[in-house]
């Protein structure tokens, strides 16, 4: 009887896996066998709309089915977009049109992310997020791009100093939205550690696009000059490049200033009326795409400005509604479309062709680069008489460094910039995130657990 009832068990786990890896081979055989299919979708007029309506039905599936899974929904979504690249190459073959959708959507997600944060504990722990998420940012992009490029020889892959720098660039980002269904379930017996790995990696997000949108814009132009991936780091420190990015980031946290003075406005006439903010859903997306587009014009950083206002409007108004609507909306809906997106962009046969290249660089990214630098970032907050983390702690922040939503943006924008070796720079970024999203997840309870951070034993 135990082993009937073991065996049920075994199978009732084992459907949710059977039946999204035959859903998406099935879909992927009949798009790519079928001549009527492949006519319905690229010739008649109702195909865009049947497309469209495929993507946002997707995402609903694996919401639904996905958490059944100890599988990430990202990563399900990733590998929908890959077996359904026949029908969304609709969206996938103008990368330029793609790249503008997909920074609007990483505006929403941004400032969502600000709303999430509460601004309590990112001003009361200000400086070890700051120094892991600003400095952390450019040594994890240092660290990995050095060790990338020995990697690469290793595995004899030619890859341009350029496009290393660049993709390092964009893995340094962290993703809040994928480490905080993992947080929520755990009650730790210091819960500001909790805090810290949510407000940083929200921050983080913007240091990473800041940081990639420098490197593409300033490399491209004399990428001939650099041969070694350590090179371009240099100009992050030249004077006039100090200068332009200071003036990006201060008109940036400007522009993002006078958003949340707008949000703030609105919601003190609704209170006047005994209505909330969240009823008007229109203007949380309005808000952080307007912040988005007049931070990059007048030549800040349109990013930090949608993750500003977000924050900012959450000091103002604390709101669990807010933050829900948010959560729901960015992990429910946007996400699995960047995915899905993402996935759909992905070129297999160089996916394929650079495996163990990305395998080892997603390995030596998550067990050698995060962890080192979470350890040295926060070295004056652990190894002073004033320490405030213990070893345990650094250790459980090392693996709560999910690569996801901001950094598939990042490279979807590369992508469309004209990169040098492109294909290979998406492929083995697409390795490191996948990586990042399978691994990490599932060890984040089990770490915390094993050192003792947690008040019950889960």
């Amino acid at each position: 009887m135990a082993h009937t009832f073991s065996f049920a068990a075994l199978i009732r786990s084992a459907l949710p896996y059977v039946a999204l890896i035959g859903a998406a081979l099935g879909l992927s055989w009949l798009v790519s066998t079928s001549a009527a299919v492949a006519e319905v979708f690229h010739t008649a007029p109702e195909g865009l709309y049947l497309t469209i309506g495929i993507l946002f039905f997707l995402g609903f599936v694996l919401d639904t089915v996905a958490p059944r899974t100890a599988i990430p929904s990202f990563v399900w979504a990733i590998f929908f977009g890959m077996a359904l690249q026949p029908i969304f190459s609709i969206f996938t073959q103008h990368p330029t049109v793609l790249a503008f959708l997909v920074q609007l959507l990483a505006a929403i997600v941004l400032f969502g992310g600000g709303v999430e944060v509460p601004f309590r504990n990112f001003k009361r722990y200000f400086g070890p997020i700051a120094s892991l998420a600003l400095l952390g940012t450019l040594f994890t992009a240092f660290g990995f791009a050095v060790g990338l490029e020995h990697l690469a020889r290793l595995f004899d892959v030619a890859i341009p100093a350029v496009t290393i720098v660049i993709l390092a660039a964009i893995l340094a980002s962290i993703d809040p939205t994928a480490i905080i269904p993992a947080l929520q379930s755990l009650s730790f017996k210091r819960p500001f550690i909790r805090d810290i790995a949510i407000a940083e990696s929200a921050l983080n997000d913007v240091a990473g696009s800041i940081l990639t949108r420098f490197f593409i814009v300033s490399l491209l132009a004399g990428a001939a000059q650099y041969t070694a991936s350590y090179q371009p780091f240099g100009l992050v420190f030249d004077r006039d490049t100090a200068d332009t990015l200071a003036l990006e980031i201060v008109w940036g946290t400007l522009v993002g200033i006078a958003a949340a003075w707008f949000l703030d406005m609105w919601q003190r006439q609704l209170a006047a009326r005994g209505r909330s903010v969240t009823l008007d859903p229109a203007l949380f997306f309005a808000v952080p795409i307007i912040a988005f587009a007049a931070g990059s014009l007048i030549g800040g950083s349109g990013f930090l400005s949608a993750f500003v206002a977000g924050l900012l409007f959450d000091a103002a108004h604390p709101s669990k509604e807010a933050r829900h609507f948010f959560e729901v909306f960015v992990d429910k809906f946007i996400k699995p479309v960047i995915f899905i997106l993402l996935g759909a962009l992905v070129p297999l046969p160089t996916l394929i062709a650079v495996a163990p290249l990305g395998i080892a660089a997603g390995l030596f990214f998550v067990f050698v680069v995060r962890p080192l630098v979470v350890f040295f970032t926060l070295a004056p907050w652990s190894w002073t008489r004033k320490a405030i983390f213990s070893w345990r702690e650094l250790t459980f922040l090392s693996f709560v460094r999910e690569t996801g939503a901001i950094p598939a943006v990042l490279l979807l924008v590369a992508l469309a910039s004209g990169i040098p070796e492109a294909n290979i720079m998406f492929a083995i970024g697409m390795w490191v995130i996948l990586l990042t999203l399978t691994l990490e997840p599932p060890i984040t309870p089990w770490l915390a657990r094993t050192l003792n951070l947690t008040r019950i034993q889960q």
